[in-house]
């Protein structure tokens, strides 16, 4: 019997929870059921009602796993794990970022709107780690601890920002969001050593097939569509 979504359901026990133009998943396996990424702190209630109208209880989330940083990806953390007891991960490089040792660097309009509320990471990851069936791909350059979480055996991807969906195409985010955008493109290739059949993205639509192609489409156009831009 298939297992229910949370979410809009992309492929058994799998779901998408759009919160304007960023997307949170869940991902559930037997008991075990992961949250990736919170969105916006206003993109948490969304979130509650996702598990609400599924009949799946927030304390049944044993994880929340983050792909990096940005507020868009972790805003509403913070208010979610007021209402679970599941322990927070990102990569250590981004957990400061996290918790609020560290202040991240954001465009100036991000600043004067943004309110972003630290969240303790209870679990810090690195390359090559296994959360549960989930391994943990490092893919720098976005933000120095981006990772993506891919699933070897049913060949999906949750990919954050390192590589998001536009139009049919894949492609990075734009360059004024990127820490390091020489890295972020050479983290492509690391996405192309997977064996991936479902791409979750960060933003955009999930793509369902046809994601070496259009990786590797990706890959030719990366050097002169995004290097050595100037970051406006």
């Amino acid at each position: 019997m298939p297992t229910p979504a949370v979410g809009v359901p992309v492929v058994d026990g799998v779901g998408r929870i759009p919160g304007g133009f960023v997307n949170s998943y869940t991902f559930q396996q037997g008991d075990e059921t992961y949250l990736i990424d919170t969105g916006f702190r206003r993109n948490a209630k969304p979130i509650v009602r996702a598990f609400q109208n599924a009949n799946v209880p927030l304390a049944r989330v044993g994880k929340v796993l983050l792909t990096h940083h940005h507020l868009d990806h972790m805003g509403g953390a913070a208010y979610l794990l007021q209402n679970m007891s599941a322990p927070l991960a990102c990569h250590a490089d981004d957990a400061a970022f996290v918790d609020g040792r560290a202040k991240p660097s954001m465009p100036l309009l991000m600043r004067l709107f943004a309110r972003v509320r630290p969240a303790p990471v209870a679990l810090t990851l690195k390359d090559g780690d296994q959360v549960g069936p989930l391994r943990v791909v490092h893919a720098p350059g976005h933000t120095p601890g981006e990772v993506a979480f891919y699933h070897p055996a049913r060949k999906i991807l949750f990919s954050g920002d390192s590589v998001v969906e536009r139009d049919g195409r894949l492609t990075l985010p734009a360059a004024k969001y990127a820490a390091n955008l020489d890295q972020a493109v050479r983290s492509l290739t690391r996405l192309r050593e997977l064996d991936v059949e479902v791409l979750l993205p960060g933003h955009g639509v999930p793509v369902m097939r046809d994601f070496t192609a259009l990786l590797d489409d990706l890959v030719r156009r990366a050097p002169t569509e995004f290097l050595h831009r100037s970051p406006t």
